[in-house]
Protein backbone atom coordinates (compact mmCIF):
# COMPACT_ATOMS: atom_id res chain seq x y z
CA UNK A 1 0.00 0.00 0.00
CA UNK A 2 1.07 3.29 -1.17
CA UNK A 3 1.16 5.90 1.79
CA UNK A 4 -0.33 9.15 1.10
CA UNK A 5 -0.08 11.08 4.59
CA UNK A 6 4.21 10.94 4.23
CA UNK A 7 4.85 13.70 6.81
CA UNK A 8 3.51 16.17 9.44
CA UNK A 9 3.11 19.03 7.06
CA UNK A 10 0.90 16.96 4.64
CA UNK A 11 -1.48 16.30 7.56
CA UNK A 12 -1.58 19.36 8.65
CA UNK A 13 -2.08 20.47 5.02
CA UNK A 14 -4.93 18.44 4.80
CA UNK A 15 -6.56 19.30 7.65
CA UNK A 16 -6.94 23.24 7.06
CA UNK A 17 -7.85 22.02 3.50
CA UNK A 18 -11.01 19.95 5.28
CA UNK A 19 -11.61 23.20 7.37
CA UNK A 20 -11.94 25.54 3.81
CA UNK A 21 -14.53 23.27 2.94
CA UNK A 22 -16.17 23.53 5.56
CA UNK A 23 -16.21 26.76 5.28
CA UNK A 24 -17.03 27.47 1.82
CA UNK A 25 -20.77 26.66 2.73
CA UNK A 26 -20.96 27.93 5.57
CA UNK A 27 -20.04 31.19 3.91
CA UNK A 28 -22.80 31.19 0.96
CA UNK A 29 -25.61 30.37 3.78
CA UNK A 30 -24.34 33.56 5.19
CA UNK A 31 -24.44 35.34 2.02
CA UNK A 32 -27.88 34.19 1.07
CA UNK A 33 -28.76 35.30 4.05
CA UNK A 34 -27.45 38.61 3.88
CA UNK A 35 -28.90 39.32 0.03
CA UNK A 36 -32.61 38.29 1.61
CA UNK A 37 -32.05 40.97 4.56
CA UNK A 38 -31.34 43.56 1.89
CA UNK A 39 -33.84 42.36 -0.59
CA UNK A 40 -36.48 42.81 2.26
CA UNK A 41 -35.26 46.08 2.88
CA UNK A 42 -35.84 47.17 -0.38
CA UNK A 43 -39.12 46.00 -0.13
CA UNK A 44 -39.66 47.76 2.94
CA UNK A 45 -38.02 51.08 1.61
CA UNK A 46 -40.43 50.75 -1.21
CA UNK A 47 -43.69 50.36 1.23
CA UNK A 48 -42.58 53.22 3.02
CA UNK A 49 -42.98 55.62 0.35
CA UNK A 50 -46.75 55.73 0.10
CA UNK A 51 -46.20 56.85 3.98
CA UNK A 52 -46.48 60.20 5.52
CA UNK A 53 -42.84 60.94 5.47
CA UNK A 54 -43.44 63.65 8.10
CA UNK A 55 -44.39 60.98 11.01
CA UNK A 56 -41.52 60.92 13.02
CA UNK A 57 -41.94 57.03 13.48
CA UNK A 58 -41.54 56.52 9.03
CA UNK A 59 -38.39 58.85 8.78
CA UNK A 60 -36.80 56.81 11.92
CA UNK A 61 -37.96 53.45 10.04
CA UNK A 62 -36.46 54.35 7.03
CA UNK A 63 -33.60 55.41 8.81
CA UNK A 64 -33.64 52.35 10.09
CA UNK A 65 -33.46 50.35 6.66
CA UNK A 66 -31.11 52.45 5.26
CA UNK A 67 -28.37 51.11 8.12
CA UNK A 68 -29.88 47.53 7.08
CA UNK A 69 -29.17 48.35 3.50
CA UNK A 70 -25.51 49.94 4.54
CA UNK A 71 -25.13 47.41 6.82
CA UNK A 72 -25.70 44.20 4.04
CA UNK A 73 -23.56 45.86 1.77
CA UNK A 74 -20.60 45.80 3.74
CA UNK A 75 -21.32 42.55 5.13
CA UNK A 76 -21.75 40.93 1.22
CA UNK A 77 -18.41 42.73 0.42
CA UNK A 78 -16.75 40.78 3.57
CA UNK A 79 -17.95 37.74 2.29
CA UNK A 80 -16.92 37.85 -1.21
CA UNK A 81 -13.58 38.51 -0.08
CA UNK A 82 -13.74 35.58 2.38
CA UNK A 83 -14.83 33.55 -0.13
CA UNK A 84 -11.91 34.72 -2.69
CA UNK A 85 -9.48 34.01 0.03
CA UNK A 86 -10.42 30.61 0.86
CA UNK A 87 -10.93 29.76 -2.71
CA UNK A 88 -7.12 31.06 -3.54
CA UNK A 89 -5.39 28.95 -0.59
CA UNK A 90 -7.35 26.48 -1.00
CA UNK A 91 -6.27 26.11 -4.95
CA UNK A 92 -2.75 27.10 -3.29
CA UNK A 93 -3.34 23.90 -1.26
CA UNK A 94 -4.44 21.44 -4.04
CA UNK A 95 -1.24 22.47 -6.07
CA UNK A 96 1.05 21.73 -3.03
CA UNK A 97 -0.43 18.74 -1.81
CA UNK A 98 1.24 15.46 -2.92
CA UNK A 99 -2.16 13.91 -1.49
CA UNK A 100 -4.25 15.94 -3.23
CA UNK A 101 -2.69 15.79 -6.96
CA UNK A 102 -2.72 12.29 -6.30
CA UNK A 103 -6.38 12.36 -5.82
CA UNK A 104 -7.70 14.80 -7.57
CA UNK A 105 -8.30 14.74 -11.49
CA UNK A 106 -5.98 16.45 -13.48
Amino acid sequence: MELLFHTQDEIHRIEVYNEYLRKIPELLVQLETVEKMYQKALLEEEMLKEKNMDNHSVELYAERLNRIKRQCEERSADIKQQCRLIFELKAQIESESSLLRELLPH
